[in-house]
């Protein structure tokens, strides 16, 4: 009778083990349930077509069915045991997951509100000494005429810094957390945006949008910062001289396609640029699918495509 094939220990599940070992378990365990099977078969058979030669054939068909139901039995309980412990890493990788986008949602939360308060404050603060910086160069402008040439110089090139630096200033706050998202919705914060970015870069953008009315504030500021990383990304990688958004409103979801016509975005021999792409990419990934949304990037050498969704809570207009 051949003899029965012992685990190894280190083919065994452990509680150390990892779930690429269980699996190889598993598979294996399966592949020998299989062969079992077959054994099983051919042994019925062999019984069957020896059973009127043999006088002994019965007995020795019993002990060839006991040996193979034994195996059977072994392989199943061994199976088992990985399957259960399958099931414990898989758990523990759902825990370790949840953890992870729960930091990742807190992590994004205080990035908003520090954008936000960094934003107030140069707009409140920094933005508004430099208007009453301007406004005191007007009064000593007033007094120029007691000026040599020289000094007047310093004074005219000083208020254009001033005035200049206030702009700069504002634009900055604005970028980084946009009063109009609040004030008036997220169609005005991207008007707004789309405008001052095509300004900055000369990049022509299209701007399509459907009727969104006032959307959840944790969607709009959402979207809004997957269209800004998109453009920021059209603009630093992809040398495309035009870019197109398109914003629906499909009832039960908001869908944002971002497109350009570069050259693509990804440059794997630049270190530096991936890193900063990851990175960014991560970010939309994480604020889209914090609230239940899925995004997609589609990058070739004939443009690339940023395709966001996000479900609409119930009951939203």
């Amino acid at each position: 009778m051949p003899r029965r094939r012992e685990m190894k220990d280190s083919e065994r599940p452990t509680a150390h083990g990892t779930a690429s070992t269980v699996d190889a378990n598993v598979d294996e365990l399966m592949r020998e349930i299989r062969d079992a099977n077959e054994r099983l078969v051919l042994t019925v058979l062999d019984a069957l077509s020896v059973l009127d030669r043999t006088p002994n054939a019965t007995e020795h068909a019993r002990e060839e069915l006991v040996y193979v139901t034994d195996h059977i039995h072994s392989a199943v309980d061994i199976l088992a045991k990985a399957a259960g412990h399958a099931k414990a890493v898989a758990r523990d990788a759902q825990q370790r997951e949840d953890k992870y986008r729960e930091l990742s949602a807190r992590l994004l939360r205080l990035q908003d509100e520090e954008r936000r308060r960094v934003a107030l404050d140069l707009h409140d603060s920094t933005a508004q000494y430099l208007a009453a910086l301007a406004m005191n160069l007007d009064l000593v402008e007033k007094g120029a005429a007691a000026l040599d040439t020289q000094a007047y110089g310093a004074l005219a090139r000083s208020r254009s810094l001033a005035e200049q630096c206030f702009e700069e200033v504002r634009a900055l706050a604005y970028q980084l957390h946009p009063p109009l998202i609040d004030e008036a919705g997220l169609h005005s914060a991207l008007r707004w945006y789309v405008a001052g970015f095509a300004e900055r870069s000369g990049i022509q953008v299209d701007l399509r949008c459907d009727d969104l009315g006032r959307l959840p504030a944790a969607i709009e500021v959402a979207l809004f910062r997957v269209v800004q990383e998109s453009l920021n990304n059209v603009h630093r990688h992809s040398s495309s001289p035009t870019a197109s958004i398109c914003l629906r409103n499909l009832r039960d979801m908001i869908a944002l396609e971002v497109r350009d016509q570069g050259h693509g975005m990804i440059d794997e021999h630049d270190s530096e640029i991936c890193g900063s792409l990851d990175l960014g990419i991560q970010g939309m990934h994480e604020r889209v699918c914090q609230l239940g949304g899925t995004c997609d990037i589609e990058s070739t050498d004939r443009g690339t495509i940023v395709r966001a969704s996000i479900p609409l809570p119930t009951g939203t207009e």
